[in-house]
């Protein structure tokens, strides 16, 4: 290749016309700071568009049931505290006090897993090693489909509850009294 004729294809660089069209939005807001939300306002529920007097307390409510004291969703939580059996079960009911929907499945979660888990311990002494695989494979099988449906009843449902029979009654009572 001839070092003369490198880079003789290439185009000199030209400044930028001004002449092209500006845009119509500003790149910022003009609002000011304080009412925007995307600049980390909070927006103000007690507007008449809200329901005026009243229409505060109802959003309150329906606000806490989403809350959670690890700044975690909801659906995710309550998936959780199935998969890691009675270990994450107890975490969350020791951690998580302010959501029933996510104590109610940790209660449920530690009355499904910790019997099949203590099953599985005791099957390691006495139960040939195809039993043991056996009863390994409901155990991961139920927590993972309680995960799941704990997850769907959260997102598709509005936080219904599944209630596993004995067990999700039982989980049930508890979360009431607390």
């Amino acid at each position: 290749m001839d070092p003369s004729k490198f880079a003789s294809t290439f185009a000199p660089y030209v400044r930028a016309s001004s002449s092209l069209p500006k845009s119509k939005r500003p790149w910022f807001s003009t609002l000011p700071a304080s009412s925007s939300y995307q600049s980390g306002a909070v927006p103000t529920f007690s507007s008449s568009a809200m329901g005026g007097i009243g229409a505060m307390e109802e959003i309150d409510t329906a606000a806490q049931m989403w809350e959670t004291r690890f700044h975690w969703r909801v659906d995710v939580c309550a998936a959780v505290t199935y998969l890691g059996g009675p270990i994450t079960a107890l975490l969350f009911l020791i951690l998580e006090t302010s959501n029933d929907y996510i104590r109610f499945h940790a209660y449920q979660s530690a009355l499904l897993t910790s019997p099949l888990l203590l099953l599985r311990i005791l099957a390691s002494f006495i139960f040939p090693s195809w039993l043991q695989t056996t009863i390994t494979i409901m155990l991961l099988i139920s927590a993972v489909g309680m995960g799941i449906r704990a997850y769907r009843d959260a997102t598709q449902n509005a936080l219904s509850r599944y209630e596993l029979p004995y067990i999700g009654e039982m989980a049930d009572r508890w979360v009431g009294e607390e």
